[in-house]
């Protein structure tokens, strides 16, 4: 298992950076692995949720597709003046808006009617927590140039290096120093001591990241500061996660990864961390 689990992660990391390294010239790229990973995210939310599965994993896809089209075009140079106007941010509101009138549409043309409530419900959670949290990958990644020498790739890296490296130490600490449980009833095997080393080595990671990817607008306390924060935020990802399985009974989301699990047991600690570097780049950093 732990062989099938390392040989997984090499495999995907060498895809991850790759892809990352060249989004900037082949963008077309970046979107089908990302819309392969929503695709596939969905479609576990919705098995483990009981989720309307055919409505729920296109309009994932949508949103994610309208959220990534809007954040390439957000670059400068990106697209012509004359095509700015149909890739407005608010068609994510619009396909959002589309999905919750397809779903109980959906709903209404069946017969059987008495769990529309869950299904709606569960459905839009997953598009939520799937394909929009998944979207701010793209909107880091292509967020637009207004300082010289900026690029998003970096700041891509840089997440998770300090998410990974929250995870890896999370689990050695707690494995070989680990005795009081975090949360038994939600997840009986993550530890506190687990989880402080877990979100102190982020810490650490965010400054050795501050200095490698050149992040010269985060002075080193900031960066200290940050990486706990995305290490805290990693924790609670992996505990939402961990949730969801819980309810549904479930070791894994999925059989996706050998040795790993699924899709959503791969992006856990991303879907809680990305959407909060995005807002420090553009509410504290201003970028």
């Amino acid at each position: 298992m732990l062989k099938k689990r390392l040989l997984t992660t090499a495999i995907l990391v060498g895809i991850l950076i790759g892809v990352v390294l060249i989004s900037h010239k082949a963008p077309v790229l970046f979107f089908l692995v990302g819309t392969l990973f929503v695709f596939t995210g969905m479609r576990e939310f919705l098995r483990m949720s009981g989720g309307i599965r055919g409505v729920g994993s296109v309009g994932g896809v949508l949103v994610f597709s309208l959220i990534f089209i809007t954040a390439v075009g957000a670059r400068p140079g990106a697209i012509t003046p004359a095509y700015r106007i149909p890739i407005d941010p608010e068609w994510t509101t619009a396909a959002i808006f589309a999905v919750l009138i397809g779903l109980f549409l959906f709903q209404i043309s069946r017969r059987d009617g008495s769990n529309a409530l869950l299904r709606i419900s569960t459905t839009m959670t997953g598009i939520i927590y799937v394909a929009w949290l998944f979207g701010f990958l793209p909107r880091i990644n292509y967020y637009k140039y207004s300082l010289p020498g900026y690029d998003g790739r970096w700041y891509i890296f840089f997440l998770f290096l300090v998410v990974k490296t929250n995870d890896s130490l999370a689990y050695l600490i707690g494995s070989k120093w680990g005795q009081h449980m975090l949360m038994p009833r939600v997840s009986p095997r993550k530890t506190i001591e687990g989880a402080v080393g877990g979100v102190l080595g982020a810490g650490l990671a965010a400054i050795v990241g501050k200095f490698v990817f050149a992040l010269d607008r985060i002075t080193w306390p900031a960066a200290l500061t940050l990486g706990m924060v995305l290490g805290g935020a990693a924790v609670m990802g992996d505990l939402a996660e961990s949730l969801l399985k819980r309810s549904s009974d479930r070791k894994d989301s999925g059989r996706t990864l050998p040795g790993m699990g699924g899709i959503l047991d791969l992006f856990d600690s991303i879907f809680f961390t990305a959407p909060l570097l995005y807002l420090y780049m553009k509410l504290i950093l201003k970028l």
